[in-house]
């Protein structure tokens, strides 16, 4: 989704793909041609050539890809021994998403408005103060928490001010709640962590003018409502509906079809089929001909190691982080 949406050039994600995967026509040529961020979104634009979302869907393809400031954050390194360890995990993880914002702009030469300006600087400015904010001893726990939280809006108001209203992915949203759940602290330290954790939360979704959509994504459902967090305005997307009424009208109609039905309509939309995996590796041998010479065997090695997960009902589906590395 980052992927698809995002205006910016998501460096990271696609400097590992080799440039004789995408069809560039004379792809040494044309790539040797191209700065780092046209070949980034040039990379994009392959990735995506042919998906179901481009040809069955083309007037929302053309209406979104790549449209949209983006804000992604994974919470998956949001724990710790103690709740000062947890605080601090929680502040460096956004740091760190503010620290890729400010290198992909300097990297990619963007030029910061004048109504952004300003914005831009105290970015800065609250990701020093973080950093120095490191050192604070356990008695000062509260500040690094609400430094913490001013580095978010900081980094929200930027965006908002130079690429306008964004798109929010929190990625792995539970991992926080349960580490404190699970935590060997006392009650009060527990309270505590949860109340950062609810402000933050307050200021990502409930009090964010400058949010135009937010998708949280996580193992656990967390009830947020429950927990005044100010979250109050959100639909659940389960990948196993609990009840068939869950199920929007437009699943149960989709123009491709799932492998379940009712209940188990979503079953085919997550994880790899083997059919899926086949069409991966076919692709693959267009830029790896070893991979043509042995299809037959790679197949049968990632059918031993990855299919024997089970999705509601149906059991051989392949985990994609697996198959893809």
């Amino acid at each position: 989704m980052l992927l698809f949406f995002s205006m910016s050039p998501e460096l990271d994600y696609l400097e590992a793909m080799p440039e004789s995967a995408c069809a560039f026509g004379c792809a040494e040529e044309k790539a040797a041609e191209m700065d780092v961020v046209a070949l980034c979104r040039k990379k994009r634009e392959y990735l995506f050539r042919d998906s179901l979302l481009q040809t069955m869907y083309p007037d929302f393809f053309a209406e979104h890809f790549m449209k949209y400031p983006v804000l992604y954050i994974s919470l998956s390194e949001c724990k710790g021994a103690s709740f000062g360890i947890f605080l601090k995990a929680l502040g460096n993880t956004l740091a760190s998403v503010a620290q890729k914002w400010i290198e992909e702009i300097d990297m990619a030469g963007t030029l910061i408005s004048a109504r952004a300006r300003y914005p831009f600087d105290q970015l800065r400015l609250e990701l020093e103060l973080y950093h120095k904010s490191r050192s604070f001893p356990a008695s000062q726990m509260t500040e690094h928490a609400e430094l913490t939280q001013s580095l978010f809006q900081a980094l929200s108001t930027f965006i908002a001010k130079q690429f306008g209203q964004y798109l929010l992915l929190i990625d792995e949203y539970d991992i926080p709640f349960i580490s404190i759940h699970l935590a060997d602290w006392t009650n009060q330290e527990k309270k505590a962590a949860l109340n950062v954790m609810k402000g933050l939360f307050q200021k990502m979704f409930k009090d964010n003018r400058y949010l135009l959509k937010g998708l949280l994504f996580g193992v656990f459902e967390i009830p947020l409502t429950e927990m005044g967090s100010g979250a109050n305005n959100i639909k659940d997307i389960r990948m196993i509906p609990a009840e068939e009424s869950d199920i929007q009208g437009n699943i149960l109609t989709a123009a491709h079809p799932h492998s379940g039905c009712g209940m188990d309509a979503l079953t085919d939309s997550f994880w790899f089929n083997a059919h899926e995996v086949e069409q991966m590796l076919n692709n693959s041998t267009k830029w790896c001909a070893r991979i043509a010479k042995h299809k037959a065997f790679i197949l049968q090695t990632i059918k031993t190691w990855y299919n024997g997960y089970y999705i509601g009902r149906f059991r051989g589906k392949y985990n994609p982080w697996s198959v893809s590395s």
